[in-house]
């Protein structure tokens, strides 16, 4: 009996807190309260025990357009035998178009070296060994033949 005596006011005394609660005019509050200018801001510094050297890209690095062909983790095991057969197709389509418009342009031998990159990971030894053959005969003195020499 005791105990109930006790509980129920302290029910109706929390009802009354809830209900205040209700009643709380935030408009109001927010143009009375005064607003003080923060003045100084102190730089804390702090040390790291354990720093983390991550792979990351900043900058105008980000936008390159060969960064979203790049794999970063995955367990290290690189791009997956479907993805790189995705690439090789755009890249042989791009190489062809390039050929097409102009024979001589200036992107065919880097389209060209990474044809023959993806077809040494798809183990294509034969038609890689073509390409670098054919490379060094297009441009010999270009950056990408110096791979091949």
């Amino acid at each position: 009996m005791k105990n109930t005596l006790f509980i129920i006011p302290l029910i109706l005394f929390t009802q009354n807190l809830w209900a205040q609660d209700d009643e709380l005019d935030l408009d109001a509050m927010w143009d009375n309260t005064v607003w003080n200018e923060i003045e100084d801001v102190a730089d804390a510094g702090y040390e790291v025990e354990k720093v983390t050297a991550v792979a990351g890209v900043r900058g105008a690095e980000a936008e390159d357009e060969a960064l979203h062909h790049l794999y970063y983790r995955q367990s290290m095991k690189g791009p997956s035998t479907v993805e790189l057969n995705k690439a090789l197709g755009k890249l042989l389509n791009t190489l062809t178009s390039l050929k097409e418009k102009n024979p001589e342009h200036v992107k065919i031998p880097e389209v060209t070296h990474y044809v023959i990159q993806i077809y040494k990971k798809l183990e294509k030894g034969s038609k890689a060994k073509e390409l670098e053959k054919e490379l060094l005969t297009i441009a010999p003195d270009s950056k990408w033949a110096k791979f091949y020499k």
